[in-house]
């Protein structure tokens, strides 16, 4: 192509505004990012909470063990999976990665409200509160980190990222809930889980496909 052509002038001024793509870092990376910073409130409010006692109680019922672990897993593999659905060239069904440990977490947690003794609603909604207040600031995180990649289906991403951030806020909750939830308490956990499950799924599709 013979140089001042329209043609050659054209790619020119294409490529002289050109710029640099940053790329995206592992998805390993990105999970584990998230997580730190998600561990530092966690570590704030151990510090004030009464750990032993919690330990101690969660030694003494497995349902609160096994639903300690469910939460904490679903949370890191929520995370993970909210991650992968935003790379397109990954196999779509890493978005039932969290089904395992979601479900010990909903069964562990069944398991532990048929014996647990109720509380008072206000008690309850204090515990929603914390769950939403500590989960919204977590999504956006997550809800950031997932900007950087093009989802295919970004409510899908979005509702993982929602799970994951419910997931560990719940998980930080247990240093101040180191009981068996009562049918009413677990209800009210379920509910605080869905609403941000469901938000993330919501806005998922305009925040997510946005970045692309």
């Amino acid at each position: 192509m013979p140089a001042g052509s329209p043609h050659t002038r054209l790619i020119d001024r294409l490529a002289g505004g050109l710029v640099p793509v940053r790329p995206l870092g592992s998805p390993l990376r990105r999970v584990l990012g998230w997580l730190l910073v998600v561990a530092f409130p966690g570590a704030g409010l151990a510090a004030v909470a009464d750990l032993r006692g919690a330990l101690s109680r969660h030694a003494a019922d497995l349902d609160l063990v096994l639903a300690a672990i469910g939460s904490i897993a679903t949370a890191v593999t929520a995370a993970a999976a909210a991650i992968l659905a935003t790379l397109p060239d990954r196999d779509p069904r890493w978005a039932i990665l969290p089904a395992t440990s979601l479900a010990l977490w909903i069964g562990a947690s069944v398991s532990g409200a048929e014996h647990g003794a109720p509380i008072s609603l206000s008690e309850a909604c204090a515990y929603v509160g914390f769950i939403l207040g500590l989960g919204v600031p977590f999504a956006l995180l997550l809800a950031a980190i997932l900007k950087g990649g093009y989802a295919l289906h970004p409510s899908l991403s979005g509702g993982l990222a929602g799970l994951a951030a419910a997931s560990a806020a719940a998980s930080i909750l247990g240093l101040f809930h180191p009981f068996a939830m009562a049918l009413n308490d677990l209800a009210l956990h379920a509910l605080a889980v869905a609403l941000l499950s469901g938000a993330g799924a919501g806005f998922g599709r305009r925040l997510l496909r946005a970045s692309a």
